[in-house]
């Protein structure tokens, strides 16, 4: 460097001054002295020191100029901006632009962060600051340029950047949103813009943390700000949980967590809250929807038993009511005529269907009580029952919202018209006599694969449904209520009301549909039922049975209670067959096969110990596939329901009255036996 040309152009040796002339070389020695020093300072900058002529080129160059491009002074001094390879070839056209300018006097400052090439090809970022001198006439003189090497901290911005593009890519896939608050500053940084994450628009300056509680519920403002306050006073950490003012894409609310931390200045005093916050919306509905899940098998469970002692009582019931009507019935054909006796066994009687009502009711609450399902429209199946509705409704209007081409339900029309009936009643009870509205609908719905929400009090399996849905304006009910509403004998006004809503639930269930409770407090209790509505609903069709002749007057009774044995026996014998009797199925299958060719019908129980009247029947058709048969059972067991037995088999419920039994017999045989 020492042979290099001076950096900075020197000052001529200051001669010796003649007399007088001693101020004037004492300035110039100044002079000289100050440009040595700027020589200096250029040269020892850690800055980047280069001044071009007006034209652009070259005239100083200093150390650190050689430091950062590798060129030496000899090499650039007297060169343009473009006669070596100085400019990075994506700034050339951004170069000229300031090179015109510049020289043209247009532009006096800059400031620019550029890329440029070094004289091994390497790239090096600068940022530049250039300014124009002129001279005394206004032109332009030399423009001088510093620039400073951002290299290492342009590459350290740039690796922290990546950081933050992982960091926020993370957290966009946790679904989280990371914040910084400036208390001081009531100002905010998030990693992921407010509106995107929350679901609002576009628009408003969220920054404000005021503006940004825009994304909270109205109800939970007052809990977020709680919390903050808290960490604030106490320094413990922070935790809350709100909604979203914006509902999700199902509907639903959407649910925050929020943790953090405040972080305090020297003073102790709180600076700032650095947090995340988190979307738990899926998180919520899978709690909301396992909650559900479970409390429909508690329910099941819960069903299940009372079911089994509902269904057992009301069969061992049922068989005692079978003797005593049977008897009741059977003592009446041997009283005289105006006997005083008459009236009591009509009490007896009356006492013993009203008895049956309550099995029925307890049948249909354990789902044992299936009925006789077909093919309904419950448009006109509604329509017909509104005269029964005005009742149950009073004095309540009832408003009617029936939708045309429902798909067919596949339910008991008499069990649906009962559903329909209990929930009207439930509803004008809920309003208790204050002004409001029931609203009965029928609607169709399908019911998509997957776990059901919490609405359902009864979850249907996946499929196609008919609904029958009524609402009220009463007052609703709370969680509790709702949870305890279709248990037996369950009321918020007085205790013992009865199987009501418990019977619906035993019918629905029975049904295998499902039903859905929406109520809140003061907002009102609508239920929908689900009824079945399968695409593909095939109703094997019975044929007429026929009339056979008959030349024996033989019947087989089999049934494990002996008084209901003797009581059909007796039943029987009084239209002219003589029974015969067995306690269980083998000994009625043992009985069959002695008397098979005298035997004309069969009156067996479903509900036996060892082998059930069903299996009974199934290998007595193996023999006599045209042999009559009466099932009769304390409950309408789905062994029943389901079973395909063809046309000669009926089913009878008990308590039955003799002459029921009389009836399906002739109807059975076609023609009484002789005497």
């Amino acid at each position: 460097m020492a042979d290099a040309p001076a950096l900075v152009p020197p000052v001529p040796p200051v001669p010796p001054a003649p007399d007088g002339a001693g101020a004037e070389t004492e300035r110039r020695r100044e002079l000289q002295l100050a440009h040595q020093q700027l020589g200096a300072h250029v040269e020892n900058t850690p800055l980047v020191v280069i001044e071009w002529d007006s034209e652009a080129r070259v005239i100083v160059w200093n150390a650190q100029a050689e430091r950062v491009f590798g060129w030496t002074a000899e090499e650039v001094l007297g060169k343009g901006l473009f006669d070596f390879p100085f400019v990075h070839e994506d700034n050339r056209d951004l170069a000229g632009r300031m090179k015109a300018d510049m020289t043209a006097g247009r532009q006096a400052r800059s400031v620019v962060v550029t890329a440029n090439y070094t004289k091994s090809g390497a790239v090096v970022w600068c940022e530049w600051y250039s300014s124009v001198l002129f001279d005394d006439a206004g032109r332009v003189a030399s423009i001088l340029t510093l620039a400073l090497d951002v290299t290492p901290y342009r590459a350290t911005a740039e690796a922290l950047e990546h950081s933050r593009a992982r960091l926020r890519a993370a957290l966009d896939g946790a679904k989280m949103l990371a914040w910084d608050m400036d208390l001081a500053a009531n100002r905010w940084e998030t990693t992921v813009d407010i509106p995107d994450f929350y679901g609002l628009p576009h628009g408003p300056d969220y920054s404000n943390p005021e503006l940004a509680l825009r994304a909270v519920h109205p109800d939970d403002v007052a809990a977020v700000l709680a919390g903050r306050q808290l960490a604030i006073e106490t320094g413990a950490p922070m935790r809350y949980e709100f909604r979203g003012r914006e509902p999700a894409e199902d509907g639903g609310p959407r649910w925050y967590t929020t943790r953090g931390q405040v972080l305090r200045d020297e003073t102790g005093k709180a600076a700032r809250i650095v947090a995340v916050t988190t979307d738990v919306t899926e998180w919520k509905r899978a709690e909301e929807q396992r909650e559900a899940l479970n409390r429909q098998l508690r329910d099941a469970a819960k069903w299940e038993s009372l079911g089994v002692l509902a269904g057992g009582v009301a069969h061992d019931f049922n068989n005692i009511l079978t003797v005593v009507l049977g008897s009741a019935n059977l003592a009446r054909r041997g009283l005289p005529a105006n006997s005083s006796a008459a009236a009591y066994l009509d009490q007896i009687e009356q006492s013993c269907r009203r008895a049956a009502d309550v099995c029925r009711q307890m049948l249909t609450y354990s789902g044992r009580n299936q009925g006789v399902a077909a093919r309904i429209d419950l448009t006109p199946l509604v329509r017909e029952a509104a005269a029964l509705l005005v009742g149950a409704a009073a004095p309540h209007a009832v408003r009617y919202e029936l939708a045309n081409d429902l798909p067919l339900a596949h339910a008991d029309a008499g069990q649906v018209r009962q559903v329909l009936v209990n929930l009207v009643t439930n509803a004008a009870e809920a309003l208790a006599g204050a002004p409001g509205e029931i609203a009965v609908r029928a609607t169709a719905a399908e019911v998509p694969s997957g776990v059901p929400d919490g609405m359902f009090h009864l979850a249907p399996p996946p499929g196609r449904y008919a609904c029958l849905s009524v609402g009220d304006t009463g007052p609703g009910m709370s969680a509790e209520v709702r949870a305890s509403m279709f248990d037996p004998f369950y009321s918020t006004k007085f205790t013992g009301r009865g199987l009501g809503l418990a019977a619906v639930l035993g019918i629905v269930r029975a049904h295998k549909g499902g039903i859905r409770v929406e109520s809140a407090a003061g907002k009102g209790t609508t239920v929908t039922v689900y009824w079945p509505a399968p695409v593909e609903q095939v109703v094997p069709a019975r044929t007429a049975p026929g009339a056979p002749g008959i030349a024996a007057n033989v019947a087989l009774v089999i049934d494990d209670e002996m008084f209901v044995r003797e009581v059909t026996a007796s039943t029987l014998e009084e239209i002219g067959f003589a029974p015969i009797l067995a306690a269980d199925g083998p000994s009625g299958i043992e009985l069959f096969h002695r008397h098979r060719d005298t035997i004309k019908v069969a009156v067996i129980d479903v509900v036996m110990p060892g082998m059930t009247g069903d299996q009974v029947l199934k290998t007595l058709r193996l023999f006599a596939p045209k042999l009559p048969v009466v099932l009769v059972s304390g409950f309408t067991d789905s062994r029943v329901v389901t079973a395909e037995f063809g046309a000669h088999t009926e089913f009878l419920q008990k308590p039955f009255h003799p002459e029921d039994l009389m009836a399906v017999v002739r109807r059975l045989v076609g023609a009484e036996p002789a005497p």
